[in-house]
């Protein structure tokens, strides 16, 4: 055999693995010595081994199973070239960290969240019974998802432009909490006599509501509609449709600022008397 042959020993010192480990990684079939004396066992490396154990080591080192090394040493093996094996492995490592750092935003969200439900608790916002006065609205009405109020709600604004006269306000048309097909109005209030061209107008009527302002992202909003739900059904009375929720405060930057009154009608409810 022609060239220099170093000892398991002096392999591990020149590659930084251990004995233990070159000895793992012939166990896996990943890195075969050149030689392995037939009487003392003792195993002997070639610069090529020597090579392809700092070859694995980095692989290793960048997180990659033994399955995803012994692809990689195989293709290298099959004459693929290892940069690209190298490129494929990066990828996917930028896949993992895109998806760690998305998990990390969402816990976040969650430890946000669940600090806000803690201060709810200690001191819930005030409930109050009032008439919700008649509104004229452009509508804009579909089934999608609550989030859908990101496009309907500047559509609905470029087109009414000047003509807007209050907080934009959504009616749910489902007590139930749907995630793809939810049935939703997505109304913005209209000057008197406003007629903007390319929207739907109508007139949402006066109706009396059990009411609150929540504090914090839209999807905190659980905990409220039970305290409203709560409310009425301690006083015997059947919620009604739709439900409310009125957009007092927005704040794209920092979700937990957001004000929302969520408003919930009860059925027999009639028309104020005007004596």
């Amino acid at each position: 055999m022609s060239g220099l042959l170093y000892s398991i020993g002096e392999t591990s010192r020149i590659t930084g693995l251990t004995v233990k480990a070159l000895r793992f990684y012939q166990e896996k079939g990943l890195l075969e010595p050149s030689r392995v004396d037939p009487s003392s066992g003792y195993r002997y490396y070639t610069e090529r081994d020597i090579a392809l154990a700092h070859t694995l080591r980095a692989l290793r080192d960048l997180k990659l199973s033994l399955e995803e090394i012994q692809g990689v040493l195989t293709e290298v093996a099959a004459g693929a070239s290892l940069a690209e094996q190298l490129g494929r492995a990066r990828a996917r490592l930028a896949d993992e960290a895109a998806s760690a750092h998305r998990s990390v935003l969402a816990l976040d969200t969650l430890l946000r969240n669940q600090a806000q439900a803690e201060a709810y608790l200690r001191a819930p916002p005030p409930l109050l019974e009032r008439w919700l006065p008649a509104a004229r609205v452009a509508v804009h009405r579909a089934r999608g998802r609550y989030s859908d109020a990101s496009v309907a709600f500047p559509r609905l604004f470029a087109a009414c432009g000047p003509h807007v006269a209050g907080a934009p306000f959504c009616l749910l048309h489902e007590a139930e909490y749907r995630e793809e097909d939810a049935d939703v109005s997505w109304c913005v209030p209209l000057a008197p006599g406003a007629t903007p061209r390319g929207v739907t107008i109508e007139e949402v009527p006066e109706v009396q509501a059990v009411t609150l302002v929540h504090s914090g992202a839209p999807q905190s909003v659980g905990p409220s509609w039970a305290r409203l739900f709560a409310s009425l059904h301690s006083k015997e009375r059947t919620p009604a449709l739709p439900l409310r929720e009125t957009f007092l405060r927005v704040d794209t930057q920092e979700s937990a600022s957001w004000l929302t009154e969520l408003a919930l009608p009860w059925e027999g409810n009639g028309l104020r008397s005007k004596t």
